[in-house]
């Protein structure tokens, strides 16, 4: 890279939202734009959680232009209760189901003088670049700069199911099994008959964010408390970052909140977000009472058939393979994970330590498979 390339390094809040003219337009620039990395969503999750870890954006600048964008933190972790560890991972891990690295220009290099800034200090253990999704330029690139980088691991993640829109939903409905195509059909003439008005809505049809949110987060936890579960949105601080995340996606065009109504009354909500012509097929919910209808199965056929109809290219069901997703589809991505350690001594041990007890569990585990 040219010496006109530097690296700044953003630890600070007040810091932070000073990126947000450059973040969507560095974002625009490059392959791996994807919803979870926009400044709408990184901004919401670091005005919720920021203070909660310490920040370590990277941003490579060259000739007064931002070319690159890491969107880290730094972790501690305990061991046995008794050592510590720091780790630099993805900056809303566990908060989002894709990660990344923004990367704009001459990528490979960009990525190289971000991984050697890390190595050229030695407050972390572990880099662990979690959930980068298979459509990510990463995993192509690392292997090309590996030289010049210390070695790594790769560890395949969860399945991602995704489901590469037709033209029109008659040929969606034929790639369906007849058992279950035949049932949804079912379904549907049932809940017509028995209910005067059944509809199929956006939220901005009848709502605002706001209300919309607050429902579909009540339909999501009765789902779960029929589990005996506390599902996701157990905790008042979660309720209040998605409902900030739907009002900052909201103001772009970008919330795909929809509800299944009967005379009026929500049955079920499924939120998904549409970004970039593809559709992320989020967390559903449902009114228990409804459910000898199927009603989850029924909107999302409908929200695909909506889809088709504004010309989305595919609709991402993202992470998890649940078996509802491979009604509509059978083909899936898997997230990559990558692991780095650091050269000090204490992280190199730290990772033998880890493989040594991975390897005492499998050795249990593979014990008494063989008892039997």
């Amino acid at each position: 890279m040219g010496s006109s390339a530097y690296v700044t390094e953003i630890n600070e809040i007040d810091q932070f939202f000073e990126l947000e003219h450059k973040w969507n337009t560095t974002l625009e620039k490059s392959r791996d734009s994807h919803i979870f990395l926009t400044w709408e969503f990184m901004s919401t999750y670091v005005k919720h959680f920021g203070k909660e870890k310490q920040l370590r954006i990277l941003c490579v600048e060259d000739k007064n232009k931002t070319i690159a964008i890491a969107p880290l933190r730094q972790s501690r972790y305990n061991l046995a209760n008794r050592f510590s560890y720091d780790v630099i991972e993805p900056l809303a891990y566990m908060h989002s189901d894709y990660t990344g690295i923004i990367l704009a220009e001459r990528e490979a290099e960009c990525l190289k003088i971000l991984l050697n800034y890390f190595f050229e200090q030695d407050d972390w253990d572990f880099i662990y670049l979690y959930d980068i999704p298979r459509t990510s330029i990463i995993p192509e690139l690392l292997p090309k700069v590996s030289k010049s980088v210390p070695r790594f691991e790769l560890k395949q993640g969860v399945v991602c199911p995704y489901l590469s829109l037709p033209d029109s939903m008659d040929i969606l409905m034929k790639g369906l099994s007849p058992n279950f195509r035949y049932n949804l059909r079912r379904y549907m003439r049932k809940l017509e008959k028995n209910y005067r008005k059944v509809e199929f809505k956006r939220y901005d049809e009848f709502l605002s964010v706001e209300e919309a949110i607050k429902i579909f987060i009540e339909l999501h936890q009765n789902r779960w408390k029929l589990k005996g579960k506390p599902g996701v949105y157990y905790a008042q601080q979660r309720r209040d970052f998605s409902i900030d995340v739907a009002k900052a996606f909201a103001n772009n065009g970008w919330l795909a909140l929809y509800f299944l109504t009967a005379n009026d009354e929500p049955m079920a909500a499924l939120y998904c977000l549409e970004y970039n012509q593809r559709m992320y097929g989020g967390l559903s919910g449902f009114d228990p009472g409804y459910s000898h209808y199927s009603v989850g199965n029924l909107i999302l056929a409908k929200v695909l058939g909506e889809c088709i109809r504004k010309k989305i290219k595919e609709f991402d069901f993202m992470k998890g393979g649940e078996p509802y997703k491979f009604r509509y589809t059978t083909i899936y991505r898997r997230n990559s994970n990558f692991r780095f350690v650091n050269k000090r001594l204490i992280s190199n041990l730290y990772h033998w330590g880890f493989r040594a007890v991975k390897q005492m569990k499998m050795e249990r585990i593979l014990g008494r498979f063989l008892e039997f």
